[in-house]
């Protein structure tokens, strides 16, 4: 494994042990058992590693959503398992998928990020696209659906995180948030 790639590893191990607060390029290095200076030699600042992190980030949510959807043949379910499969990945990650969204902290004009980010948007708006062409909402914009889905089950999945969900029923929220009937 190179050292770039050991780092991306240690960044989310620190992220997932000690959350946002204890995510600084010392104490990746420390754990990774480099000199503090050697992040810097394979990442110009913390926001260009955790850029990194989030586009592995994205990837695994992808991968997540992916398996979710395999086992599932009607359209519209597919993005109601799209949702599970969500949730799935950031309650697994809860650390790496608090850093995903944080542009405050991410460089977001990386490309590596950038492009996995709206790779995973893509997915999400090709099962809607599906979705449509059954007949659900066929006169909506297929991003704006994407959208409204994904911060419905992003919410959900952050409440979840944070302990705020009044109804502990994963599956009938994402059921009711994905409703396509």
């Amino acid at each position: 494994m190179s050292t770039r790639q050991s780092l991306v590893d240690t960044a989310r191990q620190v992220v997932e042990r000690d959350g946002l607060g204890g995510l600084t390029l010392r104490a990746i290095a420390r754990e990774a058992g480099v000199s503090h200076g050697a992040p810097l030699r394979h990442f110009p600042t913390l926001a260009s590693l955790l850029a990194a992190l989030g586009a592995w980030g994205f990837e695994q949510l992808m991968a997540a959503v992916s398996e979710a959807i395999a086992p599932v043949s009607d359209v519209r379910d597919r993005v109601a398992a799209a949702g599970r499969g969500y949730i799935t990945f950031a309650l697994a990650q809860p650390g790496v998928y608090s850093v995903m969204f944080r542009p405050d902290l991410i460089d977001t004009a990386d490309p590596a990020y950038a492009a996995a980010g709206i790779a995973s948007f893509e997915q999400l708006a090709t099962l809607v696209a599906a979705a449509q062409a059954d007949g659900w909402r066929p006169d909506e914009p297929r991003d704006r659906l994407a959208s409204v889905l994904w911060a419905q089950v992003h919410g959900l999945a952050d409440l979840r995180i944070h302990g705020s969900l009044v109804d502990d029923d994963l599956d009938a929220l994402v059921a009711l948030a994905t409703s396509m009937r």
